[in-house]
């Protein structure tokens, strides 16, 4: 899998620190875990380079095994090395996690290969009638918006629910920046109370921010929205609404798929399914008997 980036996850490193730290540093235990997040949430690989080794003497840890093994494989949990790379802002194993806690709902360990196929069809059903009940919802609330602006209707028209919500953290925060321009196509964008300044790059057609939100999680992050907004553009390129958070996508891709093979009829997609694991399951067959060391035995 050579276009596979492989990353670490933070949860199940942070929860050796207790082991690692607690004797070590004893009353400054509490103060080093809450400077280890501050460098872990910076945005830019050379913050994370200037800031690491002031914080590893502050507790003179310089010598300390755990951080230098940590150091060492910083391009797999650090997300200002990983933020070039699509992870969908994920960075635990917790979603996997909640997906084989949802599975153990319907299988175990002794359900049989018939009735697993059977139990993950109930399974797929079971979540497409929540993302039914939460298009309903999201659908028929009062109030969508925090705003007018069309391209917050642009993107409640295109996203799904939950990534629309995350478009709309971003589109929120785009009024709290300002907006310097250095040339026609390059941007200096600034929160209105940090120092912290971030890079736009925006020619009409392509936008990118040094903070890589849009790489990472695929949701326009608000600088660049502030630049849109500064720029005066109504609509947001196609470009940028990315099939894996389109609310069409998620609709029509099982539909789609199921019509290739060519056993599915559009007019019973709502319907039941049990005739499609039927046909699946006759695809099963049963493996070959293999002969007992025994009877190897005899046959030399």
């Amino acid at each position: 899998m050579p276009y596979t980036k492989h990353a670490f996850c933070i949860w199940h490193i942070t929860t050796k620190f207790s082991s690692w730290f607690t004797s070590v540093l004893k009353a400054e235990y509490s103060s080093w875990c809450t400077e280890f997040y501050n460098l872990y949430k910076l945005d830019s690989v050379e913050e994370f380079e200037q800031q690491w080794p002031l914080v590893i003497a502050k507790y003179n840890l310089e010598k300390n095994k755990h951080v230098i093994a940590l150091y060492q494989i910083k391009t797999f949990w650090v997300p200002s090395y990983l933020r070039g790379f699509f992870f969908g802002g994920m960075t635990t194993s917790g979603r996997s996690e909640s997906i084989n806690s949802f599975m153990k709902k319907f299988i175990s360990s002794h359900t049989c290969l018939r009735e697993f196929i059977r139990q993950v069809d109930l399974a797929i059903e079971d979540v497409g009638h929540k993302q039914m009940h939460d298009d309903m919802l999201a659908k028929y609330q009062e109030s969508h918006f925090r705003s007018l602006s069309p391209l917050e209707k642009q993107g409640y028209q295109v996203l799904t629910p939950f990534a629309f919500k995350k478009f709309q953290e971003q589109f929120a925060q785009a009024i709290q920046y300002s907006v310097r321009e250095e040339n026609d196509t390059s941007f200096i964008v600034k929160h209105y109370k940090a120092a912290r300044c971030h890079q736009v790059v925006w020619d009409g057609k392509i936008a990118k921010c040094t903070c890589k939100n849009f790489e990472f999680v695929g949701i326009l992050c608000r600088h660049i929205l502030s630049v849109f907004l500064r720029k005066d553009c109504f609509e947001i390129p196609s470009s940028y609404w990315l099939s894996r958070w389109s609310r069409e996508e998620a609709q029509f891709t099982e539909i789609s798929l199921l019509q290739q093979e060519g056993n599915f009829d559009v007019s019973s997609s709502c319907g039941n399914n049990s005739h499609l694991v039927t046909n699946a399951i006759e695809l099963v067959q049963c493996p070959i008997i293999s002969k007992q060391k025994d009877d190897l035995s005899k046959n030399e």
